[in-house]
């Protein structure tokens, strides 16, 4: 019998947890589980339960959206690579865009099934200044409506929201001078917006479309979007959110290890969640730290 500790927030999305709970324990007890739950009241609570309880189980499982994701993550990454175990996600959220890259459907009892299962495989977790992360760390425009967007809103539009806070931003938003640096590059520009992923896709945009993504090669995808100037350049950003086309206002990167430096303090986010401002980030690859259960076949 698998020891399990099942962590969800029952305020993510449209609180679809809250109503397929009895029938997600349902699927864990067919499958020989003994399962702890624990549902999550303030932020960073998941990270604190996982770092202290973590080691007693076979698997962590969670429920609710990135940011939910973010903090079990967090917690695993704390504990020792010999006791961490195997985590399971059930996507409850507005976007989901792990969940996505992983081939976990957004039907809970479906997801609730894979979890349950044993197709698993180690993917590779981030580490900014300190503070890990599973999918992206960011600045500028898009970045800060997770956690600035009050949640009804994000239920009710979705990765909408998103796009709308963006293109709000895009036009008066300040430009920032950033140094970036990696293995096989070094550049400086003035950037509206700059993230660096292990990701298919960011706020539900598929921003790689013309390239192969892997999540478990050790190494981070990155965008960095200079400032538009006139209506021709930001129609140019707007394409490449839109359908991935690349032109001269997008700087592509890759690297195991990417450096960005600034002129002055900029805020970042953590898959979503506020990542705090930094003058310097260097942003590492833990190539595959931790195993999650996926819907890959």
């Amino acid at each position: 019998m698998e020891k399990v500790l099942f962590i969800y927030n029952p305020h993510a999305g449209k609180g679809a947890m809250k109503n397929k709970l009895s029938d997600v324990m349902e699927i864990f007890m067919r499958a020989d589980f003994e399962v702890t739950v624990y549902a999550t009241m303030e932020q960073q609570e998941a990270t604190r339960i996982v770092r202290e309880k973590g080691m007693d189980y076979d698997r962590v499982i969670c429920s609710g959206g990135d940011g939910t994701l973010h903090e079990v993550t967090y917690g695993l990454m704390e504990l020792p690579p010999e006791h961490r175990p195997k985590c399971g996600y059930i996507p409850t959220g507005t976007v989901n865009d792990f969940a996505t890259g992983i081939k976990l459907p957004k039907r809970v009892l479906k997801a609730a099934q894979i979890v349950a299962g044993n197709n698993s495989h180690a993917y590779d977790v981030g580490e900014m200044n300190g503070n890990y992360f599973t999918y992206v760390a960011a600045f500028g425009a898009f970045t800060s409506v997770s956690y600035e967007t009050p949640q009804a809103t994000k239920n009710l539009l979705g990765k909408t929201a998103y796009l709308l806070e963006g293109v709000t931003k895009l036009s008066t938003i300040k430009a920032v001078h950033v140094r970036v640096e990696t293995e096989e590059d070094c550049w400086e520009e003035d950037c509206v917006l700059g993230m660096v992923t292990n990701a298919k896709s960011v706020g539900g945009f598929n921003l790689y479309r013309k390239k192969k993504i892997y999540l478990d090669d050790g190494y981070f995808d990155g965008i960095f979007v200079r400032k538009p100037e006139n209506p021709m350049e930001l129609n140019q950003v707007m394409s490449f959110l839109l359908t991935g086309a690349e032109n001269s206002q997008v700087h592509m990167i890759r690297g195991s290890q990417v450096v960005i430096a600034a002129e002055e303090e900029i805020a970042y986010t953590l898959d979503g969640e506020n990542g705090g401002m930094h003058k310097k980030t260097v942003i590492t690859n833990h190539k595959q730290a931790i195993t999650y259960f996926h819907g890959l076949s």
